[in-house]
């Protein structure tokens, strides 16, 4: 008789373990939730006993690594709406992918319904609201020395402007060949004369005057 009865209920614990119509779809083991944001969670009516509409309010309980509870997210879920958004406070969880979601229920009888793992991420602040490393702003005095060593390179160059080259008067001393000679020897004379008095403009007329742009720039 005892044998009898304890068989019996252990054939009756299997059944309550392996039968129950919820059958979650949301989460599966590559679904990933962001800590902070709404999770939602879905599920199935597979046909089994008992029946979505057979069955009683139910919880869902988040836990980690298997048997560590973390939170009762959910109270008094109906399981006929097969869905549910669940609110995942930030600081409850960590980056891993050993969470799991337990669905619970007394009516017709007590049992335990659990999703596949899943992944939780715990999103990082953006990069552009990071803090900067100490010494990637520029100090206001380094810009000011920097403004006012720009403006002084201007001033000077504006006060600079061009050279000045004094050129000496010509003197008929100092051209040679200056007297008017006949016949060859004044034409040979003449291109004496042309020749010094190029190279009189090239260098006291040309070459300062170059000189004073390249300084000016």
């Amino acid at each position: 008789m005892f044998h009898g009865i304890f068989l019996a209920t252990f054939i009756l614990a299997l059944f309550t373990l392996a039968s129950a119509s919820l059958y979650p779809t949301q989460p599966i083991q590559s679904t990933v939730y962001y800590a902070g944001e709404t999770a939602l969670t879905t599920w199935i009516d597979d046909g089994s006993f008992p029946l979505l509409s057979n069955m009683g309010d139910i919880t869902i309980q988040l836990y980690t690594n298997s048997d560590t509870f973390l939170s009762t997210l959910a109270t008094n879920v109906d399981p006929f709406v097969q869905s549910y958004n669940l609110s995942i406070p930030r600081w409850l969880v960590y980056d891993g992918s050993n969470f799991t979601l337990r669905y619970l229920t007394d009516t017709p009888y007590n049992m335990t319904i659990y999703s596949a793992d899943f992944t939780f991420v715990v999103r990082g602040d953006s990069i552009s609201n990071l803090p900067l490393p100490l010494g990637s702003f520029p100090s206001s005095t380094d810009g000011l020395v920097s403004s006012q060593a720009s403006l002084a390179t201007v001033s000077e160059a504006e006060n600079s402007g061009p050279t000045s080259v004094v050129i000496p008067p010509l003197l008929p001393s100092n051209v040679g060949g200056f007297n008017q000679p006949s016949g060859k020897s004044k034409n040979s004379a003449a291109g004496r004369l042309d020749t010094e008095k190029l190279k009189f403009r090239l260098v006291f007329i040309l070459w300062p005057a170059v000189l004073g742009i390249t300084l000016a720039l």
